[in-house]
């Protein structure tokens, strides 16, 4: 993904001057525009990567059965709305060849909505024992990318692939957990453009105060990661980090600019390991 689409545009003059405000507040995001993958990303890291601006996963094995390999972000977060695009690349024994989102993981219980290229067929199911909730014959295809999107309010499970609905599950078990991305009996998954939206979701973008001055402000919980700044944008673009340093506010963290004429764009990045 580009990443000036993951920037802030600052434009000085009256727009600066009107105190105007935009939020991002509520919604954790990757688009995995950075080399490596983001420590906030837990589990088997060591299957995962960052591939050409894509997250790759892998989960290969000469003989079935092949597990379920994941990373997955929060941590009892409960009602949400979560998409990413996933491309099923390369089976690897094309038995349970998959690339799926998993949902409220709180260690015991989850969930996990599935792109099962093998059987050619969407699927949610437990986490803890494959339980079947829903499967929805589909004429899914290797290398080709598809759009998958949960909505979870209560124990009501909503699910859609390209904007089109697949079917609502209602459940119980688990009510609260991590997020993720998942893959099993592949050799290359592609996922991007993971979103994660609802009430007590942490934003991780940046949030922007315009007014006399202008202050830019993300979650204390991204104690990793840097503020850069640019004048412009192209494909050779240099960032430079600025060297401000962060106040503490409440739960956030702040820095506070003076204007400057021009534009000036922004981008919160993981520091390098």
């Amino acid at each position: 993904m580009d990443p000036t689409l993951r920037v802030l545009r600052l434009l000085t003059g009256s727009i600066l001057l009107a105190s105007n405000s935009l939020t991002s507040a509520g919604t954790w995001s990757d688009h995995f525009s950075q080399n490596v993958l983001g420590s906030d990303w837990q589990g088997d890291r060591d299957f995962f990567s960052i591939v050409d601006a894509a997250l790759q996963g892998v989960s290969a094995a000469p003989i079935a059965p092949v597990p379920l390999r994941r990373v997955e972000v929060g941590k009892d977060w409960t009602d949400y709305t979560i998409q990413c695009r996933i491309d099923v690349v390369e089976p690897n024994v094309l038995v349970c060849t998959k690339g799926a989102l998993v949902l409220r993981d709180n260690g015991s219980e989850g969930y996990v909505f599935a792109l099962h290229v093998a059987t050619k067929t969407i699927e949610v199911y437990r986490l803890s024992n494959q339980e079947m909730l829903l499967s929805k014959d589909a004429p899914l295809q290797l290398q080709q990318w598809y759009l998958v999107r949960a909505e979870l309010q209560g124990a009501t499970m909503t699910f859609f692939v390209d904007d089109q609905l697949i079917g609502t599950v209602t459940d119980d078990r688990s009510l609260s957990g991590a997020a993720g991305v998942a893959v099993q009996d592949a050799m290359e998954v592609l996922f991007d453009d993971f979103t994660v939206t609802g009430q007590n979701i942490p934003g991780n973008g940046l949030e922007l105060s315009l007014g006399q001055k202008v202050t830019l402000s993300w979650s204390s919980s991204l104690t990793n990661s840097i503020l850069k700044v640019t004048s412009e944008l192209s494909p050779t673009t240099a960032w430079s980090t600025v060297t401000n340093t962060p106040a503490s506010v409440g739960d956030q963290l702040a820095v506070t600019l003076d204007p400057a004429p021009g534009n000036r764009f922004f981008i919160l990045v993981p520091k390098s390991p």
